[in-house]
């Protein structure tokens, strides 16, 4: 056989034979390897069968005796040349170890660590292989890496950044994108003071407490803070830490981590901001208001301090969004707010309670006159008109308030109260400001009183009409009637409207009170229609409330239409109360409606309004109602002869062509003196009280003459 050669070209031995090992030798190296648990591969030539041991062949999936090619194909593709540097080595006399990975005989995956020696016994050169099976150690080490890279990808692909510590040294480890991040060197982060290089100056208390109380009890801390970052500005961040204790229980480390949460902060903070806001004006709202209304009164009490309360309304806001809009009415919030947080420069919280209603919350007020003061202030600021769809407006406001604890044991009594100053300065005349007094709390229940009972009387069907005839003052006939309201009360007995006064001046219930009065009169008519009686025509008083609402109108005409009643026959009395204020157009402007409907317009009470002239002039009235307060001073009963007065207005009317009605006569000598004078109709007890519809049947059923 040829001489067999190394990669080198030096010879390996003739034949391809095995070292020359005696049996005995051979059998206990054998022994030995075995129970090292190594398998050997004997390599005499490349090109030669190739030996291996039990245990190496059954650890490479193939027979005892292979080819070297057979073998190399075993190896991995990428080792091949580091086998080959090994052997090349090896045959040098210098034993190398070398780590070599592949697929066995049978596909399995396998790694292995080879040793490579040179053997020269018995003057035959030889590689001799031992084999260490490293498969499952390598493949456990593989698993370890790729858990290893997981969590570091995990980790570093991770928003939140992670840090460890411990309660003797602090922070002691922080992740580069952390120092990346906040813009400091690794030095600069660790330790107990790394916080301080970042944290917002005003945060840091909270995240010392929050630390602090954490170590001391042992627990997990959770902490929102603002970090200063790289390009110098502050970023929202949340802190979290776990500890983590030993068998006796002490903290042998510190895991944390810190997360950009600075949009969602944001966002909760314009969502709080929202909802604690008035969208319009930007103050505080009622929510708010409430809060720290609560908060206020607390601190107060516990400090032994005061606190005042002002509660404020626009004056006739509702006027200004009737006749120009509610574009208009948001600019006049918007404005007055403005003026508000203008003069309002002393520590406060101004708010929009909602509607036009505002209050101020004063914390340390010192007395009722320092916020006399600050309202005057305000009320000089208030007097600049605002232009508002090219007319110039007025943006004016009523005042109330209250101190605690002079006015006022509590949160709760302490808003009452000065809502109930507020209504008393509005009913004396609006512009006004107003200091609350233990009085203003017995009016104010009497004034609610009144209300309820007016509410429940519609409610209940408690109210009914009375009628009161006018008669002709020349001919004595009935002409029509004025339909009075009266009021059932539960034990059955007829009331008269002073009980409910103040019901009229709350716009819901004055409303809900017409309505009710006008079905009924409605009502009436239609049955003495379907008798064939003759009323003539009937008055109904119209409060200012209605004519705060165009639907009044549409009301009338839908009613009196439905019920086949010709509108001439119902008149409607308004007195000079609906011309005060900002509403005096729409009243003026729904009047005029009114008439061209087809509906009678009476001026009551006439003579006792400064501006009478002026409405006669500009309204389309009918008749003038001499108010009673002058014809029972006719001929100085009370000591003011109002002859002349009465005289006049009789002339008054005659020559505008109005209808004059006097009210209230009383004795035959009244209505003698008004019949002199011209006077067209006249209603008071000399002729009939008010009386309800059975008695009123029964005297449309008869004669129609009284006088």
């Amino acid at each position: 056989m040829r001489e067999a050669r190394n990669p080198d070209g030096e010879a390996m031995g003739e034949g391809g034979g095995s070292p020359a090992l005696s049996s005995r030798d051979a059998n206990m190296a054998a022994k030995v390897l075995d129970l090292a648990g190594l398998g050997t591969v004997v390599i005499s030539s490349l090109d030669a069968k190739i030996h291996a041991d039990a245990r190496a062949a059954t650890l490479l999936g193939t027979r005892r005796t292979l080819s070297g090619r057979a073998l190399l194909r075993l190896v991995s593709a990428t080792l091949a040349p580091v086998v080959i540097r090994a052997i090349r080595q090896a045959l040098t006399g210098m034993p190398v170890t070398i780590a070599v990975s592949g697929k066995a005989a049978n596909g399995a995956v396998l790694h292995v660590d080879a040793g490579l020696s040179l053997s020269t016994e018995g003057g035959r050169r030889a590689l001799f292989v031992t084999l260490i099976d490293r498969t499952e150690e390598r493949e456990e080490i593989a698993h370890l890496n790729r858990t290893v890279e997981h969590l570091w990808y995990t980790v570093e692909l991770n928003p939140q950044l992670p840090w460890v510590a411990d309660n003797e040294h602090g922070v002691t480890r922080v992740t580069e994108r952390y120092l990346q991040m906040v813009g400091l060197e690794e030095d600069q982060a660790l330790g107990f003071l790394g916080w301080m290089n970042v944290l917002h100056p005003e945060d840091l208390p909270r995240m010392q407490s929050t630390v602090g109380a954490a170590m001391l009890a042992g627990g997990p801390h959770d902490v929102r803070c603002r970090f200063k970052v790289a390009d110098g500005s502050y970023r929202w961040m949340r802190s979290r830490a776990f500890p983590r204790h030993d068998d006796e229980g002490n903290i042998v480390r510190w895991y944390g981590y810190t997360e950009d949460i600075h949009e969602l902060v944001l966002n909760e903070i314009e969502t709080r901001w929202a909802a604690e806001h008035d969208p319009l004006t930007g103050l505080p709202n009622r929510a708010l208001f409430n809060q720290r209304l609560d908060e206020l009164t607390s601190r107060a009490a516990e400090g032994l301090g005061r606190l005042g309360l002002v509660m404020l309304d626009l004056d006739h806001f509702k006027d200004v969004n009737d006749i120009l809009g509610h574009h208009a009415g948001d600019r006049l919030l918007t404005e007055f707010a403005k003026v508000l947080r203008e003069t309002i420069i002393c520590e406060a919280t101004v708010a929009r309670l909602g509607g036009d209603e505002f209050a101020i919350l004063l914390p340390n007020v010192e007395s009722s006159e320092a916020i006399e003061a600050l309202i005057e202030d305000l009320f000089t600021n208030l007097k600049k008109p605002l232009r508002l769809n090219g007319r110039e407006f007025d943006c004016r406001a009523s005042a109330g308030s209250a101190i605690f604890p002079i006015h006022a044991t509590n949160a709760s009594e302490l808003f009452k109260h000065a809502d109930i100053a507020l209504y008393e300065a509005k009913n004396a005349g609006r512009g006004r400001y107003l200091s609350f007094e233990p009085s203003m709390r017995s009016k104010m229940q009497r004034r609610v009183a009144m209300i309820n009972i007016g509410r429940e009387a519609v409610e209940n069907k408690r109210l009914l009409p009375y009628y009161q005839p006018q008669i002709s003052m020349q001919t004595g006939e009935v002409m029509g009637f004025e339909a009075l309201l009266r009021r059932r009360d539960r034990s059955g007995q007829i009331c008269l409207p002073g009980t409910i006064a103040e019901a009229f001046n709350d716009y819901e219930v004055a409303e809900a009170i017409g309505i009710n009065m006008l079905d009924m009169v409605i009502a009436d008519m239609i049955d003495w229609r379907s008798r064939g009686l003759d009323w003539g025509k009937v008055s109904i008083n119209a409060s200012a409330a209605e004519f705060r609402n165009r639907d009044f109108i549409h009301r009338l005409i839908d009613h009196t239409d439905r019920a086949g009643i010709p509108r001439d026959r119902l008149i409607i009395e308004v007195t000079e109360g609906v011309f005060v204020g900002r509403s005096a157009p729409m009243a003026s402007d729904m009047i005029t409606e009114l008439k061209q409907a087809g509906f009678g317009i009476s001026l009551d009470d006439f003579g006792t309004g400064y501006a009478s002239l002026t409405h006669l002039r500009e309204i389309p009235v009918d008749a003038l109602k001499i108010d009673r307060s002058f014809i029972q001073d006719l001929f100085g009963n009370t000591g003011n002869d109002s002859a002349a007065i009465v005289s006049a207005i009789i002339k008054l009317g005659q020559g505008l062509g109005k209808t004059v009605v006097a009210e209230g006569i009383e004795t035959e000598r009244q209505a003698e003196f008004l019949r002199e004078h011209g006077c067209s109709a006249g209603q008071g007890y000399l002729f009939g009280r008010p009386a309800p519809k059975t008695a009123i049947d029964e005297l449309l059923a008869g004669k129609r003459r009284i006088a």
